[in-house]
């Protein structure tokens, strides 16, 4: 009887262990609908907790990484960085790449249109260059309370900001189906706080048990201290991704493929708001009237967008034609910027604005005040990067805001200006030729404000020129707070006049043995400077040490042997980092905004 007894317990085991095997095999198949028990399998909660943890543990990027340890740290890139998560479960992430995440998703939305409460939804910058294959530039992770975290380039190696950071463009969000399970009804552990889902989307800004929960969706006291997470409410519902897409489709106007999303919906042929078609193939949409902006969508041919005004810019050639005149406007999906008329056929008349003129923005640090030629005229401005409208803030007399890009137009009689775009440090130092959505702008207004870096003129910084060999060693006298007024400009090279702006640099940094020159007497100071003979000028700047132990460089042969030392010295403390693919590009030069970059970065060593 008691072998019976055992025969029976052993094959009830092995039924519940076939049982359980099964179930779990079938959570895995994609689109299965119903409750699944997370404990153990890849959820969104989980997806999400791993890029707050890939932070916290400070990843750095490498191209083509995929969370493995180098030099005692993990590394990936950006698709790298959810590959990992699916890895560290033990699973098999199919997707290689941004697109491939992208094409696993099962919902597509667009930010502007909403973002849903759900942690673990993939965030993307679409190229736009191949739509129909979904070719995405960029990938990250919805951590929840409009926070993204993505592991972003070399520079800045894993971030956490909001979606909309300025500079940050995420514009798509994706509900990615390759086995990963997301949170139904009930309590869930968020980053070790208590979270409450409610038909798949976490609660905020509500009362749920007696519990307060806060605009970031956790439960808190009454002091806005979270909770402790009470283990005994947890629920262990999660379901597939088709049974949370069809939630949604409910709700949004989410697309099921990436065509849709890219394309959208053409505006009504008849509506005489898009007075403006596009031309040309593959017309990029710029944030300023310049070719050195960075790009906010890619316009194909036959695209209707509205023109909302004009500025003069960068002066561009395309065939027979030149044109500095470029369009303000806006396409049908909502995205703004600017296009070279060569490439977009006007179909209205502008208004004509006489002798109003555009508006004139300055600022002392504290206020910025925005003026026009007519005092009779109306101010209309905006900070959010869009267009300014009649619809938009008036002006009524000077804002206390700095750190912002600020667009104005001035109307009177029905004529409207061209808008006058200027982005106002907070140190009241105003450029024209950025805004704080480019990706330097921080790194701009960090250095300007520590008195690293200035202007050329005319509100110019010009981030796009490269850096001289001169304008460099200005560079290191000011993060060094020289007195230069100590100095008089002699120095013993023949190319460098007493009276040039960088002679007392130059002078002061050959005394220090930081610059010795070119050989044959000669400095270049107007030589664009190289890579590594940056490098080179920190390493001495800077005082540092050979490193002894490092990963070479994929182009390591064509690193010069005299800035070896210095080059792998200088990423070893964070200076100056790869151009991707492991290559250190030594021969590269770098624009004067990465050379804001590698200055914020010796300054704060």
């Amino acid at each position: 009887m008691t072998d019976m007894k055992q025969q029976k317990s052993i094959y009830k085991r092995l039924l519940s262990f076939f049982l359980a095997a099964v179930m779990c095999a079938c959570l895995a198949l994609p689109g299965l609908s119903g409750t699944a028990q997370a404990a153990g399998a890849a959820t969104a909660i989980g997806l999400a907790e791993h890029g707050i943890k890939a932070y916290d543990e400070g990843w750095k990027y490498q191209y083509g990484g995929k969370g493995q340890v180098v030099n005692g740290t993990r590394v990936s890139d950006c698709a790298g960085l959810i590959y990992a998560y699916f890895s560290d479960m033990g699973m098999r992430d199919p997707a290689g790449n941004c697109s491939g995440h992208v094409n696993l998703s099962k919902f597509h939305g667009t930010i502007s249109e909403c973002l849903p409460n759900i942690h673990g939804l993939l965030l993307t910058m679409p190229e736009y260059a191949a739509p129909e294959t979904g070719i995405y530039s960029h990938i990250g992770i919805y951590i929840g309370a409009g926070m993204a975290t993505d592991n972003s380039d070399y520079t800045y190696n894993m971030r956490r900001l909001p979606v909309d950071a300025p500079g940050r463009d995420w514009n798509a969000w994706h509900l990615l189906d390759n086995g990963l399970l997301y949170p139904s009804n009930g309590w869930y552990e968020m980053d070790h706080k208590m979270t409450h889902y409610t038909n798949y989307e976490y609660d905020t800004d509500t009362v749920i048990d007696g519990m307060l929960i806060n605009d970031e969706g956790y439960a808190v006291n009454e002091n806005g201290d979270y909770l402790p997470v009470d283990e005994e409410m947890l629920s262990s519902d999660f379901v597939s991704a088709s049974v949370v897409a069809d939630h949604l489709a409910t709700l949004y106007s989410g697309k099921d493929n990436t065509s849709d999303l890219v394309f959208g919906t053409q505006p009504d042929p008849d509506d005489p708001t898009y007075n403006g078609t596009i031309t040309g193939a593959g017309v990029n949409v710029r944030a300023q009237p310049t070719t050195s902006s960075s790009v906010v969508t890619l316009l194909h041919r036959g695209d209707r967008v509205q023109i909302t005004g004009e500025e003069q810019g960068m002066e561009i050639t395309s065939g027979d034609k030149t044109s500095s005149l470029w369009y303000a406007i806006t396409t049908a999906s909502g995205k703004t910027g600017y296009v070279c008329s060569l490439f977009v056929e006007r179909r209205d008349t502008p208004s004509v604005p006489g002798d109003l003129e555009a508006p004139s923005i300055s600022s002392d640090g504290f206020a910025v005040t925005i003026t026009t030629s007519d005092p009779d005229a109306y101010i209309y401005y905006t900070t959010d990067g869009s267009e300014p409208t009649e619809d938009s803030t008036p002006y009524v007399g000077p804002v206390y805001m700095t750190g912002y890009t600020y667009k104005a137009i001035a109307v009177k009689d029905g004529a409207t200006t061209s808008v006058t775009t200027a982005t106002v440090l907070p140190s009241g130092d105003i450029f024209t030729d950025f805004t704080y959505r480019d990706w330097f702008a921080y790194n701009v207004e960090q250095a300007v404000g520590l008195g690293l870096l200035k202007g050329i003129g005319e509100n110019r910084f010009d981030p796009g020129s490269n850096v001289r060999r001169g304008q460099f060693i200005v560079v290191l006298a000011n993060i060094a707070g020289v007195d230069l007024d100590t100095y008089n400009g002699v120095t013993p090279f023949t190319d460098v006049s007493p009276d040039a702006y960088y002679a007392k640099a130059v002078q002061w940094a050959n005394q220090q043995g930081i610059a010795n020159g070119s050989g044959g007497g000669l400095f270049n100071p107007e030589s664009e400077i190289s890579r590594q003979e940056m490098c080179s000028l920190l390493y001495r700047f800077m005082g540092l040490q050979p490193v002894e132990d490092y990963t070479s460089f994929a182009d390591d042969s064509q690193i010069s042997s005299w800035a070896k030392e210095a080059v792998y010295a200088c990423r070893q403390a964070n200076l100056i980092s790869g151009v991707g693919d492991n290559c250190f590009d030594p021969l590269g030069t770098a624009s004067r905004a990465q050379a804001c970059v590698v200055a914020v970065n010796c300054y704060n060593s």
